[in-house]
């Protein structure tokens, strides 16, 4: 393996979080928080099946309707 291809390890340009949630304290919420209040940049993708929306973030019942590939998932 290149460096090359650790780019998108080290700087993704989206990120999918798989086990995204709205429950306060889950560690789906604090990564979801930490992403969106870190600045990152490029689309977040939450995936939950059972809301529509995550922290503002419209989800996704499941990675295959994500509207594209991530670089970056965080389950």
């Amino acid at each position: 393996m290149t460096i090359r291809n650790l780019d998108r390890l080290f700087r993704p340009r989206s990120l999918a979080v798989i086990g995204a949630t709205n429950r306060t304290g889950a560690i789906g919420n604090i990564v979801m928080r930490n992403i969106l209040s870190g600045g990152f940049k490029g689309p977040v993708m939450p995936v939950n099946p059972k809301h529509e929306a995550v922290a503002g973030v419209l989800a996704y019942p499941d990675i295959a309707s994500l509207p594209k590939v991530p670089d970056m998932a965080v389950i």
